[in-house]
């Protein structure tokens, strides 16, 4: 007799078909970064590495839903779970951040669109690229900075390197001992 039940086994064959589908368009937009499937010119605006590294995102997206569904309940505890982990996060996070630098920081003339609403009705206006390319821009200086922490701190943490703070257990309820 099987201990399964099977709502939890519907649950995790659609979590797996989330992870696949995530997956497959992720790899879809890295082979189109890597020109192996062409695109208009005309309808690219921006750089392949840009596509591809959205793709890598979504690819990575899906893998990390994948090898958690796979992993089960647990799995936290297992040093090559928390590396495989570690390894696609920051894959993720490192691509997030070099399209918003992209946008904010790099060449080229950039388009920004403002919108509004107030109730029912909505306003969309043309904003300014200064203002844009600052927003962006600064998001994805903040973003490679955490991805830099997240970089350091994370195999120190994985690795048992960070050490605990002490603790003062020199004064219980208040008292003194001489």
């Amino acid at each position: 007799m099987s201990n399964k039940n099977p709502s939890s086994t519907s649950v995790a064959a659609l979590t797996a078909l989330m992870g696949f589908i995530s997956a497959g368009i992720g790899s879809f937009f890295m082979l189109a970064g890597a020109d192996v499937i062409h695109l208009n010119p005309d309808d690219v605006h921006a750089p392949l590495w840009v596509i591809g590294g959205a793709g890598l995102m979504f690819f990575l997206a899906g893998m990390m839903i994948i090898v958690q569904g796979i992993a089960g309940p647990g799995a936290e505890q297992v040093a090559l779970y928390k590396w495989l982990q570690y390894f696609m996060v920051l894959g993720m996070l490192a691509s997030f951040a070099a399209i918003f630098i992209w946008v904010g920081l790099g060449p080229g003339e950039r388009e920004f669109q403002s919108s509004t609403s107030i109730g029912p009705i909505g306003f969309i206006n043309q904003g300014g690229e200064f203002l844009g390319r600052c927003l962006f821009g600064g998001f994805g200086v903040l973003m490679a900075l955490g991805v830099l922490y997240f970089a350091i701190s994370q195999p120190i943490q994985i690795l048992g390197l960070k050490s605990k703070k002490p603790t003062n257990h020199s004064l219980q309820n208040g008292a003194d001992h001489d």
